[in-house]
């Protein structure tokens, strides 16, 4: 009776020990001349897509499943942002621009990539939302989103002087 108990007091005591996942307030950008949207994860089993294709914006919800939501979430925590926050072709030119935007409690990372240039696992994981996305139906919600911060991170470089 005596083990029984302490290996349940071990039990309780070890299971309290696992670290606790990471809370992330996660924005992903995707814009191109077909589309233009943002999907905000927030560790939760919840993700808003913002469509904002010809400036008219409308947030949906989905619920993820575990198996996705997990994905994302070990994403998160291994990604590695680089020093630079923008990767762009220095040519005017259509393309595809995605952006990132991570907080977590101690820091806000960006990085904006356009036309095939910047870090190959940027490119993959915004491949995989696009791919989450489009296996999910979206109910439509008047909740609201403060994306302020892609103002900066999407602003697009200055023209090129011509002589």
């Amino acid at each position: 009776m005596k083990m029984r108990i302490l290996a349940i007091i071990l039990l309780i005591a070890f299971s309290g020990c696992q670290s606790p996942k990471k809370e992330y307030d996660f924005t992903f950008y995707k814009g191109n001349i077909k589309e233009s949207y943002y999907l905000k994860f927030s560790s939760s089993d919840t993700l808003y897509y913002i469509n904002n294709f010809a400036y008219k914006e409308q947030t949906f919800f989905t619920i993820l499943t575990s198996e996705e939501k997990e994905k994302i979430q070990n994403i998160l925590d291994t990604i590695t942002f680089p020093k630079d926050e923008k990767f762009t072709n220095s040519l005017i030119e259509d393309g595809e621009t995605n952006a990132f935007n991570l907080k977590d409690n101690k820091q806000s990372k960006n990085l904006t990539i356009h036309g095939n240039k910047g870090p190959n696992q940027f490119w993959s994981f915004g491949e995989s939302l696009f791919k989450i996305k489009n296996l999910h139906k979206f109910t439509r919600t008047n909740k609201t989103f403060d994306l302020s911060v892609f103002n900066k991170i999407l602003s697009a470089p200055p023209p090129p002087i011509i002589n």
